[in-house]
């Protein structure tokens, strides 16, 4: 298969971990070959490795596999690295206690965005984001808030487009004209572009140098973030949090300075 041809076994084994998701937490070794594009045969292998190593676990019962013991300790050193993760959790909690819906903080990694925290709210909201969940970026909140200010990337999400829900944008010229208004507005409305029933607003976090790191944003029920003095409440209370958790980011960066 081409595709196989194309990537080193290192690299297939990296996309394999990958494919586990809260959504997705078992897979089978069809199941891997057909989402990599790969001989079944590679895929026996690829999981029989990482088995080995104990990044995958293959129930005897059911022949399927999950994520094994052995990433817990990698997921510990990455929040360790990765500060804001850890400061954005006072301010996720405290959108959390204000509005009562499911606060997130998320970075770029390629076309997707990447969800370092996430705070579930009080009320009934199926938006599906779990800690370390990968959207993709050009229909959420949470993407569209930092690639209006990365054009390459931007660029390059472009040309990806493709319908996930009803209000799904798949034209490059609306889509560039969404993110120009974000750049205007500092922040995001994304209503039902990627699940049905489900908006989400997003506004773009800086870092020392005034370029934008990161998102926060919230998801709720579209029907319970209707009007317009909700969504502009909303707006508000994003900014406010963004502003903070960039103060912090300054300080780190001034104190590690010092």
């Amino acid at each position: 298969m081409p595709e196989e041809q194309k990537r080193t076994s290192l690299e297939n084994a990296l996309h394999v971990l990958k494919l586990f998701s809260m959504d997705e937490p078992e897979m089978s070794v069809t199941d891997v070959s057909r989402k990599l594009q790969v001989a079944k045969s590679t895929s026996h292998r690829l999981l029989s490795s990482l088995a080995s190593e104990g990044f995958v676990y293959k129930d005897p019962h059911t022949n399927l596999y999950s994520l094994g013991s052995s990433i817990l300790s990698l997921v510990q050193i990455v929040n360790s690295q990765i500060p804001i993760a850890n400061e954005a959790v006072p301010i996720l909690n405290m959108l959390v206690e204000t509005i009562g819906e499911n606060a997130h903080l998320a970075i770029l990694e390629g076309l997707d965005v990447v969800y370092l925290q996430t705070i579930d709210g009080v009320y009934s909201s199926v938006d599906y984001i779990h800690l370390g969940n990968r959207k993709p970026a050009f229909c959420t909140s949470a993407g569209q808030a930092i690639l209006a200010f990365h054009p390459k990337a931007a660029a390059r999400a472009s040309r990806q487009l493709r319908p996930y829900a009803v209000n799904t944008i798949t034209s490059p010229d609306a889509f560039f004209q969404k993110l120009k208004d974000v750049q205007k507005n500092g922040f995001v409305i994304s209503e039902q572009e990627y699940r049905d029933g489900i908006t989400g607003i997003g506004v773009p976090v800086y870092n020392d140098k005034k370029q934008v790191m990161a998102s926060l944003s919230i998801t709720a029920l579209t029907q319970r973030v209707s009007s317009n003095r909700i969504k502009n409440r909303y707006v508000t209370l994003l900014q406010k949090a963004s502003g903070k958790l960039t103060e912090m980011i300054i300080w780190r960066k001034r104190s590690d300075i010092k």
